[in-house]
């Protein structure tokens, strides 16, 4: 699920609308699209509000946490992704033992 402003949906749902009417030819759809709410647009695309209207219950404790934890798990595995290609493109270099005898 995407997190997006209300800002960023409004800007969305208006390039549906004019998508719809002008590039698919279909006015009725894009008039269908254009009296959607916000809300119910974000909801039917899979958009989650990140500053919904005020007056809507604030996110539980748990919820929180459990956001909070899958962000994490999404940040680390991007990590470990990252790791893997520095790795590609700039292999470390393996240290050298000094041979017997020879002093820095």
């Amino acid at each position: 699920m995407k997190h997006l402003t209300r800002e960023q949906v409004e800007k969305r749902k208006a390039q549906a609308v004019r998508f719809t009417r002008h590039v698919v030819g279909d006015p009725d759809r894009a008039d269908e699209i254009d009296s959607e709410t916000l809300e119910s647009y974000a909801e039917r695309r899979k958009i989650q509000l990140t500053n919904p209207k005020r007056g809507t219950a604030m996110k539980s404790r748990k919820q929180l946490l459990d956001e909070n934890a899958d962000l994490t798990e999404e940040c680390e595995s991007l990590q470990d992704r990252l790791d893997d290609i520095l790795d590609i493109a700039a292999p470390e270099e393996e240290e050298e033992d000094p041979e017997p005898g020879e002093d820095d």
